[in-house]
């Protein structure tokens, strides 16, 4: 192949790598982060209900009507309200309706999201490092088709309740989201081995060309919030069409739209992901690696992987203690992030009383702002010549305000998330920082991987991300289980974004990679002919 062949074959994977990104980018805006939450909480509710009378919204009756019934207020959520006319004096918290298990309908989200990531543990340590040994491409192509083709099951769900959606629901949740965080894995360890393959490597002969590296993970990002907001222009369209956006839309009907919104995430990453993943390299095997690949069972092959992730962790920790470091770091830091984007849309829907139209501006604005702080961030970057350890601290203080926006509630009646408005400025703060987050993160442990062990070691940073992320949605749905309250979590998230942020200013960068270096030169000296 001729230089220019190679430059045109390198490009054609640098576009279908940043294409899948557009491809399963729509799973985590649309199903995971929006409609996902609120149909498990629909369904759970319905549930719940089953065989009682449910109080009727306040704003359905008429004015004259005095007997109790359901008003949302601002900052409180729905409360048992009697009396004549709107703003009812006499007003008490609803009475606790439980699903089976003994959850309230508004932590069953959270329980199951949590389930989910436990799940994502196990799937990784089983299946992680699989992609270092010739399985990168099969993997990425097996977990976007049966990820993409779970979510398509949404579509024989029937409007009418039946005692069996909540669980079934809770299922395709569970597998759709383990299957998105493994290809998650196996597409992130394309990053390191593309960016190693920049102009300024091959024709230049530079070591490493981190600003390429930072280039190409925003630009990702970038086609991933791209993908997120038309996929909610989309969704929105279905909403018209099934009229799940009607104000005077029945429950029933609201979450059988939202299913269907789900059912188009899941075609959406299943065509698109299938598509750029056929346009990237085919796994390189050596013929004993194939030998052994035929050989061995997939049990085998399957503890061969444990063992393998096993031996990460403790070589991280002995051999690369800054890489280790930044790990548990990340670990705490990325569960306060998603924390605030599984809270987000439940939050706004049940405790700031924002309709359906409203619910979907905030699920809009997030990436909208996503993708304008990912250019934002990489220009004052570029500006200010900070380095990728700097932005991330400076993005982690900026999106802890959030929290301690959310806990002004408590000592002001006016500001706190006490306003509808509020509800946007959170989607467009954290949208903000998070595009910076997620690729400063990203490109900074590029800098702290071993060569050749990109998979192995990105599994271990997914895990990280992906098992932190039970932690918080666990300790909400505890919160919400026992109270009902939903705005002590922002207790909960100060602590895991400002406390690591600290830590992550602390951390001798330099040294880690220094440590990355010599790990390199001595297997280098090693593959020399003698």
């Amino acid at each position: 192949m001729s230089n220019e062949d190679k430059s045109l074959s390198l490009a054609r994977e640098r576009k279908a790598w940043i294409g899948y990104d557009f491809a399963n980018s729509c799973y985590a805006t649309v199903a995971i982060a929006t409609f996902l939450p609120l149909v498990l909480n629909a369904y759970a509710e319905s549930e719940a209900w089953r065989g009682k009378l449910k109080p009727k919204m306040c704003s359905t009756l008429d004015v004259e009507y005095s007997e109790k019934c359901l008003e949302c207020r601002v900052g409180e959520g729905n409360l048992l309200c009697s009396g004549p006319g709107l703003n009812r004096e006499n007003c008490e918290d609803l009475e606790t309706v439980r699903v089976s298990g003994g959850f309230r309908p508004s932590s069953f989200a959270f329980v199951i999201i949590s389930f989910s990531c436990v799940s994502q543990l196990l799937v990784f340590a089983l299946y992680g490092a699989r992609g270092d040994t010739g399985y990168r491409k099969k993997g990425l192509r097996m977990t976007t088709v049966l990820g993409g083709a779970s979510l398509l099951v949404f579509a024989a769900f029937s409007e009418r309740h039946a005692g069996y959606k909540h669980v079934l629901a809770a299922i395709l949740a569970v597998f759709s989201n383990t299957m998105y965080g493994l290809s998650v894995i196996f597409y992130n360890s394309y990053l390191p081995i593309l960016a190693k393959e920049s102009e300024a490597i091959l024709s230049e002969g530079k070591e490493e060309d981190h600003d390429y590296e930072n280039e190409l993970s925003t630009k990702g990002y970038a086609a991933g919030y791209l993908s997120g907001v038309l996929g909610l222009l989309l969704s929105l369209v279905v909403l018209f069409l099934s009229g799940g956006s009607d104000e005077d839309a029945s429950d029933n009907k609201a979450s059988s739209a939202f299913r269907w919104c789900i059912v188009l995430a899941g075609a959406w990453w299943l065509g698109f992901g299938v598509y750029f993943c056929e346009k990237l390299r085919d796994d390189e095997v050596n013929e004993e690696e194939k030998q052994e690949q035929q050989e061995n069972s997939e049990l085998a092959r399957m503890k061969d992987s444990l063992g393998r992730f096993a031996r990460t962790i403790a070589e991280a920790k002995s051999k690369f203690p800054v890489t280790f470091s930044f790990l548990i770091l990340y670990f705490a830091y990325t569960d306060g992030f998603s924390t605030i984007a599984g809270l987000g849309v439940l939050y706004a829907q049940r405790d700031m009383c924002t309709g359906t139209t409203g619910l979907f501006l905030i699920a809009l604005l997030a990436p909208l702002s996503a993708a304008v702080g990912n250019f934002l961030f990489l220009l004052i970057k570029r500006k200010l010549n900070a380095s990728n350890q700097a932005m991330v601290v400076s993005a982690l203080f900026s999106i802890s305000l959030l929290p301690i926006w959310g806990l002004l509630g408590y000592v002001s009646n006016s500001i706190g998330f006490r306003n509808s408005w509020e509800a946007y400025f959170l989607a467009i703060w954290f949208g903000l920082n998070l595009g910076a987050i997620q690729s400063f993160s990203r490109t900074l442990f590029c800098e702290l991987i071993p060569p050749h062990r990109e998979s192995e070691f990105f599994s271990f940073f997914e895990l990280t991300d992906k098992g932190s992320s039970w932690v918080g949605p666990l300790v909400i749905s505890i919160m919400a289980n026992s109270s009902g309250n939903l705005r002590r979590s922002f207790w909960y998230i100060l602590c895991m974004t400002i406390i690591p942020a600290f830590f992550v200013l602390r951390l001798d960068v330099e040294k880690g990679k220094q440590m990355v270096k010599r790990t390199k030169q001595i297997r280098e000296e090693d593959e020399e002919p003698i």
